[in-house]
């Protein structure tokens, strides 16, 4: 069954997100379904190619397949935001994989004592709309449902532009560390959110 959440983005948001400048943007909801990996997978790859082509690689695009993304970790847990504004038919604005094990990049971490992100990607006319913003009040929900009060990803550790989108947002850094995926090395830093 597909997990659905919707939120208003003209109210008012607390803690990190409070001084994040979302006025410009027109009146959404936003749902989020975790019942359509292929279609999860296609807008990954359509942000991994814009990436591509704008000179900042990600994701190898090749390596962005159900037999690679879709595990006994990841399966259900592949969601599409979708963003609705009043009077238009709701349309995709980004996917994550939100999931509750993970011993590739966390073995240290028990199974559900933490909520891990990863492969997030915002479709290019949903770009600074302030959409992270929902993205992490929706995985604190998810996270919070579960007794769950800590929230982790990483990044490319060579990307200090992507480093300070996540610090903005209120995720602090914790360590780096060499991870191996999908036939490419990276070195990745971790950060973590903790929350009540």
């Amino acid at each position: 069954m597909p997990t659905s959440l919707n939120v208003k983005l003209k109210r008012s948001i607390s803690g990190h997100f409070a001084n994040l400048n979302d006025s410009n943007v027109p009146s959404m909801t936003f749902s989020f379904r975790n019942d359509q990996p292929d279609l999860a997978i296609d807008i990954m790859g359509e942000v991994g190619q814009w990436l591509v082509d704008n000179n900042q690689e990600l994701w190898e695009i090749h390596t962005l397949t159900p037999e690679n993304l879709l595990d006994q970790y990841t399966t259900g847990n592949l969601y599409v935001m979708y963003a609705e504004e009043v009077g238009k038919a709701p349309e995709p604005a980004a996917v994550l994989i939100l999931q509750w094990e993970d011993p590739l990049f966390w073995p240290d971490v028990p199974p559900n004592m933490s909520g891990f992100i990863h492969k997030l990607a915002i479709r290019r006319p949903f770009a600074g709309q302030n959409l992270f913003s929902h993205i992490i009040n929706f995985c604190r929900t998810e996270c919070l449902k579960r007794g769950i009060t800590t929230l982790q990803l990483e990044t490319d550790a060579t990307r200090p532009k992507l480093m300070a989108f996540y610090e903005r947002y209120g995720f602090q850094p914790t360590y780096q560390r060499q991870i191996h995926e999908f036939g490419q090395t990276f070195l990745c830093q971790y950060y973590v959110m903790t929350f009540s």
